[in-house]
């Protein structure tokens, strides 16, 4: 696949193996203004090679898709069954914990990219303050969280309820919550300048298949465009593209961190 492929034509390619538990809950979102297809457009701009930190891998639906265009990527994945199924898409890859990883990279990649991510970890500040050192100079930072603050959660708290669910802005798994202020604050909080919002709609494809045709285009387009409107609100999720814009200092209890092992070459 060449560097100048659009998201749209890298997902009409074949689709990764079958998935399993894990990749059901967090499966690629293929359809035009989801935050994987946001994600892909945010390098699509790369006319030449670049080197990306996929952090938190999945199966390796990005991976794949970044490899075929011809970039150097390197994975890391908690879960191991889930990464044996990704790594082969990856130059490099690790099994890590993310909580405890050591980050041994010192301006090493282009885009370090969490694509939801940050809402499983405890920490996501100090996680965040950990990679950033594996940036070059003018590197960026991509990631994309749930936005808690969506009608639909708001209308939810209205009647007392706050169900978690298997999937979701109230994934079971999630241990933070974001809202477009809260998020553009941890951005400030490890500095890290923001310099672009994506707001998502809320992904009816996946609840209703059936809407993914070309029939729905239209009302897909027109939802976008609300969602544009009110982000905070309407957003299903927020895609941050974000740069260090100050001394990258580590988090203060990094010496406790344990150093990667060295990682597994493809």
């Amino acid at each position: 696949m060449s560097l100048s492929q659009t998201p749209d034509t890298a997902m009409a390619e074949p689709a990764l193996a079958q998935p399993g538990a894990v990749e059901d809950r967090y499966e690629f979102k293929p359809f035009r203004y989801s935050s994987h297809y946001w994600i892909l457009q945010a390098l699509d701009s790369e006319k030449a090679p670049v080197k990306i930190l996929d952090v938190g891998t999945a199966s390796g639906y990005l991976g794949k898709i970044w490899s075929a265009r011809g970039h150097r990527v390197t994975g890391i994945e908690f879960d191991e069954a889930t990464a044996e199924k990704a790594k082969g898409y990856y130059d490099a890859f690790e099994i890590a914990d993310l909580e405890t990883f050591a980050f041994p990279y010192r301006r090493e990649f282009d885009y370090i990219v969490f694509a939801d991510v940050l809402e499983h970890l405890r920490d996501p500040a100090a996680v965040l303050l950990r990679c950033l050192p594996a940036l070059k100079d003018g590197g960026k930072i991509i990631i994309s969280v749930p936005n808690v603050a969506n009608w639909i959660i708001r209308l939810s708290l209205l009647f007392g309820k706050f169900d978690y669910m298997d999937r979701g802005i109230l994934d079971r798994t999630h241990l933070r919550f974001f809202t477009l202020r809260t998020v553009k604050e941890l951005m400030g909080e490890v500095s890290c300048k923001v310099l672009d919002v994506v707001s998502t709609p809320l992904p009816f494809q996946l609840v209703l298949p059936f809407t993914a045709g070309k029939l729905f285009a239209p009302f897909h387009a027109a939802h976008y465009a609300l969602t544009r409107a009110w982000k905070s609100l309407f957003a299903y999720q927020f895609v941050i593209t974000a740069a260090p814009s100050g001394p990258r200092r580590m988090p203060d209890s990094a010496e406790a961190f344990t150093a990667a092992p060295e990682l597994t070459n493809q």
